[in-house]
């Protein structure tokens, strides 16, 4: 059985896949991803991100500033430019990562609510990475998104009382990637088996969060598949009703997306 698959979140442009990425890409290929959005976050991956999609059919770039590298981000006049490029699909990764703090907290609000107008300005769809800032993710997303656009929570592990409240608010799209393979990921477990079908997208976020059995082993797009299958069992579906489904939201989630 192959499935028709969209992977809506991946980091292909490092080290991680610099000897190997042909082979990354025909695997993918193998196990029915058609199309892989990879997202940069910074300048330089976001620069690496569209040089690989100039040469790779498979990969659909965005371009973007994480949370991570906010501190860094500058006046985003080079992401402006890089986001005027036609076969970007959407701004990001962006948002807040209340983890780490390694850009201060003011700063990554400040970078993300730019990103959002860009986003806004450009009728781009926003990747969104969230980590312990879900009051002021949606306080920010009150004050500069608008429900009739687009945007995905990407790697959402949270409940569904969370779940609910930003897809009931702001419409928003959520990324379901290998933790919904982890045995103790109860919450997102839940999420999953409850939230409205049409608005959950699958991902890898590859090189990370590799599923099981490959956890700590580097993930690549064709484990989506695994994803797949464990968000089916979730909700006591079948995997090509949740490769269909899944697809189809990918695609009205990112409109330039062609498969």
């Amino acid at each position: 059985m192959t499935l028709d698959l969209v992977d809506t979140h991946a980091h292909l442009d490092g080290d991680a896949y610099m000897a190997d990425l042909d082979a990354v890409l025909e695997r993918a290929a193998q196990a029915g991803v058609g199309r892989i959005v990879s997202a940069g976050q910074d300048a330089a991956t976001s620069a690496a991100t569209l040089a690989l999609a100039a040469g790779h059919s498979a990969i659909a770039p965005a371009v973007g500033v994480h949370p991570h590298e906010a501190k860094s981000a500058g006046d985003l006049a080079w992401l402006e430019l890089a986001a005027q490029n036609p076969n970007v699909v959407a701004l990001g990764e962006m948002g807040l990562d209340y983890h780490y703090d390694f850009s201060e907290r003011t700063i990554q609000r400040d970078v993300f609510a730019r990103q959002l107008d860009l986003a806004a300005r450009l009728d781009l769809p926003a990747i969104i990475h969230c980590r312990e800032a879900e009051d002021d993710l949606a306080s920010l997303l009150r004050a500069h998104f608008d429900r009739s656009r687009r945007a995905v929570i990407h790697c959402w592990t949270g409940d569904w009382t969370s779940a609910k409240a930003f897809i009931d608010e702001f419409d928003v799209y959520l990324g379901i990637g290998g933790a919904a393979t982890f045995k103790n990921a109860l919450q997102l477990h839940d999420t999953v088996a409850h939230a409205p079908l049409d608005r959950l997208v699958l991902e890898t976020d590859c090189p990370y969060m590799t599923p099981t059995p490959y956890r700590g082993k580097r993930n690549e797009p064709a484990y989506l598949a695994l994803t797949c299958k464990r968000v089916a069992e979730l909700r006591g579906s079948s995997e090509p009703e949740i490769a269909v489904a899944t697809t189809a939201n990918a695609m009205r989630l990112f409109p330039r997306l062609q498969i």
